[in-house]
């Protein structure tokens, strides 16, 4: 029995099967063995290959490259991508299945074989095999204890590591049936990895599993370095002996906070009053965080590397401490606190006339809500058990608040700035994690009086930094780029709305607003809101200022949360340093960081919105586990070519895959606005019914069947795994 003769039979057809081989050559039922070691080593020395029908066929070596091997969520397959252009950063990829890998896993370093089959008729004319894992890229995994015959083994959460053979071959720790464990990788084997129970993270019967799960996947700082401990235990719990002689002293003004009812770190207060000449006074009070976190810290450099609070429906991640988050540095109600203050003296058409920003020490007088706030513009009562003259006080306080965020929004409205109220789902919890319900957050005046004051305040010292030829971090917005304007105009053509003015070389912030105006008196909804939102670039963190498109706003930075954003505790630093202390030797050191500030911050802030929105889903996918079956009114979000997006009424999305749309072959238009077939089409924005039919626990992913098909889409994959379950059967007999 001649490999190669075997071999080039193989290679001169489209494919063959073992039954196909062992007949051209002739061979007894007796010599089967003889023949499956001879293609076993044809596969091992990558000459033949199997196709999805079990049949054998020879691709042509095209190429060997090194690249990245990226695993798909169902584990089934992955592709290496690698560079082809390295000046230009072009990158290619390679489809390679999982039997394949030969012991790679997802994020490995690997060299792969390409090969091009030149036999038409052949699945995957261009796949490759690893050849050999160059580099092991994993330290650890994540997966669930089980038992078998009393024998406990390990099942990864991720399917992209399930196609691995996992040896568990020790414990540091005590574990039990379906704890969520942590595993460190020991060694890798020829056909299985050794890994050592390291952690347990907790139970499957945890409704939280899959959130925990996931924040450990990603290594999310969930608590704060041992280093940092010295300098916790020193931050103090009250103001103290102090000198206070340079710093203004507010703590008689009516200043309050107002936030959420779940609030627990407060860094912003307020307070307007209306002036004899006619003008109002806003006084922006915010916590003086750069007071005690100073740059040389573990806990400043434990805040840099977090850049961002992250908050979550079952926690909050912080960026600092909560010995400062909650403690010192919040403005908590009736505790003297230092802050910077940003005062302004602002004319009735919303002009600043005076400007001063200093350090002082408040009293917040009230810790109010914005429901409580949104509750006395509407009924005249708040607070109405506590002092009667402070609460005469608040009343006069609030009123003139009013009038002044009035006149704000007009002058911010008329320079083109466009307010996007996109409504947020709030996902509500019981005592153990699970979801109770999910609630839409309707904005009330309120919050748009203190988004109005914060804006102001953040504009405020951006410019006064600026004039002070002071080294800024400013928060930047882009215009809109052509490819994103053009994307929006064929949306807005979907649904029949002419966005032809749109001109990517004329458009300004009063163009972009009054256009959406526009398209406000024809539709005011979240799905228009949204496609605007879609063409503006990202807003990023730069020390140079190109001004801030969407906000309409010529200087812009972050001044008023430094507890939970790294870039306000920059400003703060730059006020410090500069205005207060006049420590100009630190000018050049500063200007230098601030790039590399800007950039950190940047990353920080994408990465953090990404983990609220990838929580969140978990969480919806866990809320529509138990509407497995039911028929939703679902709005289409998106169009691509493998299907469409929906969206639910209570913000979870879901995937409509056009496989599941068994009534015609359906193919995406050029713009992707369209799903059509000769039946029927779908269309951006349209409201369709669909079942949900399944989601996905690990990765918060909800599959959707439409109305109309699911029944007979359900019934089509029954018989045909009928139909396999008989071919099987058949075979084996055999």
């Amino acid at each position: 029995m001649k490999k190669n003769s075997i071999y080039e039979y193989i290679k001169s057809s489209k494919s063959k099967s073992f039954l196909d081989i062992a007949k051209h050559f002739k061979i007894l039922p007796k010599d089967n063995k003889s023949l499956t070691k001879v293609l076993s080593e044809l596969q091992s020395e990558y000459l033949i290959f199997k196709n999805n029908r079990d049949e054998y066929y020879a691709p042509v070596l095209e190429e060997t490259i090194e690249g990245t091997l990226n695993v798909a969520q169902k584990g089934n397959f992955g592709f290496v991508e690698y560079d082809i252009d390295e000046i230009n950063n072009t990158k290619k990829s390679v489809y390679v299945k999982s039997f394949n890998f030969n012991g790679a896993i997802n994020g490995d370093t690997v060299k792969v074989n390409v090969y091009k089959s030149e036999q038409q008729g052949v699945d995957d004319l261009t796949h490759g095999v690893v050849v050999q894992t160059l580099n092991r890229n994993n330290e650890d995994v994540i997966g669930f204890i089980k038992v078998k015959n009393e024998t406990k083994y390990f099942v990864p959460v991720d399917n992209r590591f399930k196609t691995s053979k996992w040896r568990l071959v020790s414990s540091t720790v005590p574990t039990k049936l379906n704890d969520l464990v942590s595993c460190k990788i020991i060694a890798y084997e020829h056909n299985c990895i050794d890994i050592q129970v390291s952690k347990v993270i907790t139970n499957e019967a945890d409704p939280m599993v899959f959130v925990k799960s996931y924040l450990e996947q990603i290594k999310a700082p969930l608590s704060f370095p041992e280093n940092m401990e010295s300098e916790v235990t020193n931050i103090p719990s009250t103001i103290v002996a102090e000198d206070w002689s340079n710093r203004k002293d507010f703590r008689n003004d009516m200043i309050v906070t107002i936030d959420g009812d779940d609030t627990k770190d407060f860094d912003d207060a307020i307070t307007v009053r209306k002036l004899p000449n006619g003008n109002y006074f806003l006084g922006v009070y915010i916590a003086d965080v750069s007071y005690y976190v100073r740059e040389e810290t573990k806990i400043n450099e434990e805040a840099l590397k977090r850049g961002t609070s992250i908050y979550l429906v079952d926690r909050v991640i912080p960026m600092l401490p909560v010995e400062l988050s909650n403690g010192i540095c919040s403005l908590n109600p009736n505790e003297d606190r230092f802050v910077l203050a940003c005062e302004m003296e602002i004319d009735s058409n919303g002009n600043n006339v005076n400007v001063e920003i200093s350090q002082g020490i408040i009293e917040s007088k009230f810790r109010l809500t914005y429901k409580n706030v949104d509750k006395f513009y509407k009924t005249g009562l708040i607070n109405e058990n506590d002092n009667p003259e402070e609460v005469k006080r608040l009343k006069e306080m609030l009123t003139e608040a009013r009038e002044l965020s009035l006149i704000l929004h007009k002058y911010k409205i008329n320079e083109g700035y466009v307010d996007f109220e996109i409504q947020e789902p709030k996902i509500k919890l019981d005592e153990e994690g699970r979801v109770k319900a999910i609630e839409i957050n309707q904005r009330g005046f309120s919050e748009v009086l203190i988004e109005d004051f914060m804006v102001r305040a953040n504009e405020t010292v951006a410019k006064y930094l600026y004039d002070q030829k002071l080294p800024v971090l400013y928060r930047v917005h882009e215009l809109p780029d052509e490819d994103k304007l053009t994307s929006l105009k064929n949306s807005l053509s979907a649904i029949s709305i002419n966005a032809s003015e749109l001109n990517p070389n004329t458009i300004t912030p009063k163009i972009f607003a009054d256009f959406v105006n526009k398209v406000k008196q024809e539709r005011d909804d979240d799905f228009v809101k949204l496609m605007f939102l879609r063409s503006m670039q990202k807003a990023i963190y730069s020390d140079n200022n190109i001004g801030h498109f969407g906000l309409a706003s010529k200087y812009y930075c972050h001044f008023t949360s430094p507890i939970r954003r790294y870039p306000d505790l920059v400003i703060h630093r730059t006020i410090r340093n500069f205005l207060i202390n006049k420590e100009y030797d630190k000018l050049d050191h500063f200007r230098e960081m601030l790039p590399i500030f800007g950039d950190l911050n940047t990353k920080s802030e994408q990465k953090a919105v990404q983990i609220e929105r990838n929580v969140n889903d978990l969480k919806f996918a866990e809320f529509l586990k138990n509407q497995v079956g039911k028929t939703f009114r679902v709005q289409i979000l998106s169009i691509l070519n493998f299907g469409f997006f929906v969206e639910f009424d209570f913000k979870a999305s879901g995937l409509v895959h056009k496989s599941t749309l068994i009534d015609g072959e359906y193919e995406a238009n050029e713009v992707l606005t369209k799903l059509i077939s000769a039946n029927r089409s779908f269309t951006l924005g349209d409201y369709v019914d669909v079942v949900v039919a399944g989601v996905d626990l690990v990765e918060g992913k909800v599959d959707c069947i439409h109305a109309d098909l699911y029944q007979d889409y359900i019934n089509k994959k029954q018989k045909e795994e009928a139909e396999r379950h008989n071919a099987k059967f058949k075979k084996q007999r055999k």
